[in-house]
């Protein structure tokens, strides 16, 4: 018969190994759609006109991966915890607005319906924000970080937006 304690640890041990594979699963997805689009951005981007805050290149990898890892632990949460059903549907269509904002972006060169899918995809952060305010709180904490990321970067969009059209 396994002991109390071990029985914990297992079951720890078991949690942790799915927020590893939700963070892995994120991150995999997010560079295979980075990869798709990587030519672009050395060909097409590199071109445009852009605002004098845009970072250099290298910063957005290391941005990504990082708040990648944030709203992948904020899934997770939210599918380890009783919460809001309604709330579970908004972090999908959120997570669906963000990885389709790449491709639009620089594999389509839309610009313009990439600034709407980045408008979507900040209101959808900030209904989760207010939403798991009151039932996951640590889901609201995760996801300020990415939400003024792409704040910033709906500014970026738009900026190039208005200096290439």
């Amino acid at each position: 018969m396994i002991s109390l304690m071990k029985r914990k640890r297992l079951i720890n041990m078991n949690k942790y190994t799915k927020l590893a594979l939700w963070i892995g699963i994120y991150l995999a997805v997010a560079f295979g759609i980075g990869q798709i689009t990587q030519g672009s951005i050395d060909s097409w981007y590199i071109d445009l006109e852009k605002s004098s805050l845009t970072p250099p290149n290298y910063v957005f990898p290391i941005m990504w991966t990082i708040l990648y890892i944030m709203i992948a632990t904020a899934g997770w949460k939210l599918w380890t915890t009783e919460c809001d059903h309604y709330l579970k549907i908004l972090y999908i269509r959120y997570t669906v607005l963000n990885l389709a904002w790449t491709p639009v972006f620089f594999g389509f060169h839309w610009i313009f319906a990439a600034l709407g899918v980045i408008i979507l995809l900040n209101i959808a952060a900030a209904l989760i924000i207010k939403k798991a305010w009151k039932q996951v709180r640590l889901v609201s904490y995760l996801m300020i970080p990415p939400t003024l990321w792409t704040l910033f970067a709906a500014y970026l969009n738009l900026m190039i937006f208005s200096l290439n059209t």
